[in-house]
């Protein structure tokens, strides 16, 4: 072989290999384009069979949220008569204590005005328990109506939540079907639902977090009725103590 002929053999393999480096990127484009396209299209198909699982987990979810609201509420009811019972059974041992503190009582009364002063006693302290009866059941009927108001306003902003989600969600899916079968490019219709989505879930998240935290409000409502409770029982101390005071009057040589 000449050194003529070596030349032309080298420029032209080297040509062909320029040629081949030129092509090759090109093919390899059409290719990974092909299987992007090939993909989107299995998305289109993929999202035309699970329609009915997405509704199907759509509804589980909300059975789930419904469950677990239904069970706190059957454990507050299931809380709030247990402390009812408590309570009655606490008020009716305090009455009966009560009772047999106005029994003793009536024993020592010797003369008219000793009778008139347990009788003014028993009624003075009578209307003190009954106004600190009223007063702690108001408390805790406000407690349990702010508490409940706030379980209902969180339930309904939850499920708002939840709805907006679930139909901006379905919007988004039909939208993509819709495209599937208008013969829009397969690429553009996964792009836009997969931002759809995404926006659903952002605005499902800052929806929760706008959520008021019914810890928080069960707290303040709390602090709120101790508050209550508290005043009433110093205002019956204080009720108490000058019914004694009266009644230690009428028995000078006792100490009532």
């Amino acid at each position: 072989m000449t050194k003529k002929d070596f030349k032309k053999i080298l420029f032209a393999t080297l040509g062909t290999i320029a040629a081949v480096q030129l092509v090759l990127p090109s093919v390899l484009m059409a290719q990974n384009a092909q299987s992007a396209d090939n993909l989107a299209k299995a998305f289109c198909t993929r999202l035309s069979m699970i329609s009915s699982e997405l509704d199907q987990r759509f509804a589980d979810r909300q059975a789930k949220i419904l469950a677990r609201q239904t069970e706190r509420l059957n454990n507050l009811a299931e809380r709030r008569s247990d402390r009812d019972a408590k309570l009655t059974e606490k008020r009716s041992q305090w009455d009966a204590r009560r009772n047999q503190l106005y029994a003793k009582l009536e024993v020592k009364a010797k003369t008219d005005s000793q009778k008139q002063a347990i009788t003014a006693f028993k009624a003075a302290v009578d209307a003190a328990v009954a106004t600190r009866k009223a007063a702690v059941d108001a408390a805790i009927s406000s407690f349990r109506q702010g508490l409940d108001q706030a379980i209902a306003t969180r339930k309904a902003a939850v499920d708002a939540a939840v709805n907006a989600y679930k139909s901006a969600a379905q919007t988004a899916r039909g939208q993509a079907l819709a495209d599937c079968s208008a013969g829009i490019a397969a690429k553009t219709i996964r792009d836009s639902y997969r931002a759809s989505m995404k926006a659903a879930r952002d605005k499902f998240q800052n929806d929760k977090q706008a959520i008021d935290k019914l810890g928080e409000t069960a707290s303040s409502l709390a602090l709120i009725r101790q508050q209550a409770v508290e005043k009433a029982l110093q205002d019956f101390k204080a009720a108490l103590e000058t019914a004694r005071d009266n009644l230690k009057a009428a028995f000078p040589a006792d100490s009532q």
